[in-house]
């Protein structure tokens, strides 16, 4: 008798290809994630790190050596530190002091404060800078009346210096912190300040030996990214430190870059960003460490409760406080903003006949104005939504999967988002001015250079997001759909994308609004046809057109607004301010 030809069916066959295709599905995924973020982060910065050692093609420390030799260069560091270092002490400080009286005192409207303290956050600092000098500048509004009433012909206050670049820091700085350090304080059980209150203790000794110690870490950590953050800034040097000739590091290596009759000028902005870089990553690396620490957690079940401290006489002052806060962060750059965006002159005496609307007019009016706002909101969705979808998968595959080289991935991530965008803007710039090796892509001059930045600068923030709310999402869910037969990415699918979807659109607006106010790698890479609304802002406030600069800023204010009012209501009031 003949026996059946020996293998397997048709039917077993459909199901081993099958089987086969959906187990290799995710990996092809994840290397497909991978070489995407080997072009956009990985070449770049090898480009950028390779080029800091060359000069005249030739391979060499000589551009590291420049740094130490050019006053320009080591000025710039200086002026760093003398800036940000003070910065960084008042913002923490203001940062820390309003947390607590938001957590920690029986102050009434909490939410409301805790929303009207944060709101400084969605200004992007350039945008903040530029609306200080409508009441600080030359013929501000602030200096302007001083001069008139007191019959003087020099301003109160120089906001042009370096002081100047402090107090807005420091202003707009404080916000870092106090994010940070609200909810650490918000977690501390209150059985423990009142043990030490009931023994004698006094409310600044409980804070100084209870709260403070159990929320160092958060404070810690809180100043090391404020720091960071504002060692990367580029907008607010740029706008209060320029005019003068006042360079930080982030506005030097702009200013090299863009100084093409200087040999070999963007192989030493090169070299300069690796110094201003390896900040970024030991602060990164130094961050991680001090939010992994438990030293000082205090653990507890219950919820946070126990009899907020009492103001007692003090809570008059402190409202006065907490309003001279608002006022001075949100209220008065604002009300200067629009203010200034209606008149027809600045500078000229203060009239209903010097008002109008004419700004606001021109910006629809004005190609190079239309097309920026379009390339912005083009630029900021389309970034948001491939950074969501990148975001989603990628920490599916780092968390669940445990794929090969989940480290390096989220190494690759993080780089672009700590060091600063003035360093980025560099990298892309040098990898993409001949077209790609291999496969000749031309990216310089073009939208897609933008697109290619955007997405490596902000796809921390996507993968963040997300793999907090993937992190708490038990796996047993998985099992019992993968039990009942469903496949690895059915499960996926059916079961991770509906308790994802909330995070999945708060990823995209996170993206979305410090896209649509990016200024530092706009300004690097934008070239005619592709200007971005930060781009426009910066360049009219440099050509002094400030009625028009005040009317852009205002419309970047209300985008950004908006954008975190439907972000508050897609997240169900748990991302936003």
């Amino acid at each position: 008798m003949i026996g059946k030809p020996q293998g397997l069916t048709s039917g077993q066959s459909a199901a081993k290809s099958s089987f086969d295709l959906a187990s290799m599905g995710p990996r092809l995924i994840w290397w497909g994630t991978f070489a995407l973020l080997g072009f956009t982060v990985f070449y770049p910065c090898l480009v950028l790190v390779i080029n800091s050692f060359k000069a005249d093609g030739n391979i060499t420390f000589a551009n590291y050596v420049t740094l130490f030799r050019d006053p320009a260069i080591l000025t710039s560091m200086t002026n760093s530190l003398k800036v940000v270092v003070p910065s960084t002490i008042i913002a923490t400080i203001l940062g820390v002091l309003l947390a607590w009286i938001v957590a920690r005192t029986n102050i009434r409207g909490k939410k409301i404060w805790q929303t009207l303290l944060a709101t400084p956050y969605l200004i992007p600092p350039f945008v903040g800078a530029i609306s200080w000098t409508y009441l600080l500048g030359p013929v501000g509004l602030i200096n302007g009346w001083y001069m008139d009433i007191f019959q003087q012909t020099e301003p109160l206050v120089d906001i042009y210096s370096m002081s100047g670049m402090v107090f807005v820091m420091s202003i707009y700085g404080y916000t870092i912190p106090y994010i940070v350090v609200l909810p650490a304080i918000q977690k501390i059980d209150a059985s423990v300040e009142e043990a030490s209150r009931i023994s004698g203790a006094s409310v600044l000794r409980t804070m100084k030996d209870i709260t403070l110690p159990l929320i160092s870490p958060a404070i810690l950590g809180g100043m090391l990214l404020l720091f960071m953050n504002l060692l990367a800034d580029f907008g607010i040097p740029a706008v209060l430190g320029s005019p003068n000739d006042i360079n930080l590091m982030t506005t030097q290596i702009y200013q090299t870059i863009i100084n093409v009759d200087k040999p070999n000028s963007l192989q030493i902005a090169a070299a300069n960003s690796m110094l201003l870089a390896l900040f970024g990553i030991i602060g990164l690396q130094l961050y991680q460490k001090i939010i992994k620490s438990s030293k000082y957690v205090v653990v507890s079940g219950k919820h946070p409760s126990g009899e907020k401290t009492s103001l007692g006489s003090w809570k008059a002052p402190v409202y006065v406080f907490l309003i001279i806060i608002i006022f001075v962060t949100t209220v008065a750059p604002i009300c200067a903003a629009i203010f200034t965006s209606l008149l027809k002159a600045f500078g000229a005496p203060n009239s209903w006949s010097n008002l109008t609307f004419r700004n606001y007019e021109m910006i629809f009016e004005i190609e190079s104005v239309r097309r920026a706002v379009m390339n912005s909101f083009s630029l900021a969705a389309i970034a948001g939504f491939v950074i969501a979808v990148l975001g989603l998968l990628l920490s599916y595959m780092i968390i669940r999967g445990k794929m090969f080289g989940s480290q390096l991935v989220e190494s690759l991530v993080a780089i672009p988002y700590a060091v600063p965008g003035t360093i980025v803007g560099l990298a892309m710039i040098l990898a993409f001015v001949n077209p790609v090796p291999i496969v000749g892509w031309n990216l310089y001059s073009t939208y897609m250079i933008l697109l290619v930045a955007y997405l490596a600068r902000f796809m921390n923030l996507g993968l963040q997001t997300i793999s907090g709310a993937m992190a708490q999402i038990h796996p047993s869910l998985e099992e019992a759909s993968r039990i009942s037969g469903a496949s690895q990415m059915r499960a996926f699918w059916d079961i991770m994308i509906p308790l994802l979807r909330p995070s999945f659109y708060a990823s995209f607006f996170l993206v979305l609004m410090p896209a649509l106010g990016e200024i530092t790698l706009s300004s690097l890479l934008w070239s005619v046809n592709n200007e971005t609304i930060g781009v426009v802002v910066f360049s009219a406030q440099e050509e002094g057109k400030v009625a028009l600069t005040a009317a852009l800023a205002v419309l970047l204010i209300l985008f950004v607004t908006v954008t975190n009012i439907i972000l508050k209501i897609v997240s169900k009031g748990r991302i936003g301010l």
